[in-house]
């Protein structure tokens, strides 16, 4: 038990690794699927192509989907270094924003959990991440590698969903202390 504890301990340059990858992933995630939302509930069209568009990507494999979205990672990172734009249609979004918040919120935490556990993949194509002891272990049959990759990756995941579910609540009851206590703790734990 204690070579578990001394494995997850030394595990925190992986875990920073993993935090910025999944947050980078979530905050583009958001800043593409928020505005298309907005959109495809105001056309017909648009919500059927974007629900058909989102429909054939969960049918491809996440390995595939991280080779073929490397390189365009990779592009985006050489136009805006490690910073994302300006999004200048945001006073737009936040009109609507007191009754959608809560739904919205929930959406992000499942995507966030989802965004964790899929994000230790990322060692598959040289990212480091909380995969790298998993894959280790898996190829060394070194079980506390991969216990103790499994058990930071799920660990984080659960904080995330609390601390963002600490936002959700707080934009469902309209508890400003909550939403920006819960939003201050993710930026904490991103920074």
């Amino acid at each position: 038990m204690s070579a578990i504890w001394t494995t997850l301990l030394g595990l925190g340059d992986k875990l920073a690794a993993h935090v910025l990858l999944s947050a980078a992933a979530i905050a583009l995630g958001i800043a593409v699927a928020l505005p298309l939302a907005v959109w495809a509930s105001r056309s017909e069209p648009v919500a059927r192509a974007t629900l058909g568009f989102a429909s054939l990507v969960q049918t491809i494999p996440a390995l595939a989907l991280l080779a073929l979205f490397f390189p365009i990672l990779l592009s985006l990172r050489a136009v805006f270094g490690e910073g994302l734009p300006t999004l200048g249609f945001l006073p737009a979004l936040l009109a609507e924003a007191p009754l959608t918040a809560p739904y919205i919120m929930a959406g992000i935490r499942t995507a966030a959990v989802w965004t964790i556990g899929a994000a230790t993949l990322a060692t598959t194509i040289g990212q480091p991440s909380l995969g790298d002891p998993i894959f280790a272990g898996l190829q060394t049959q070194n079980w506390v590698l991969v216990l103790a990759g499994c058990i930071a990756s799920a660990g984080l995941a659960l904080v995330a969903d609390a601390l963002l579910g600490l936002i959700e609540k707080g934009l469902a009851t309209r508890r400003r202390m909550l939403t920006f206590g819960g939003l201050a703790a993710v930026l904490l734990g991103i920074l």
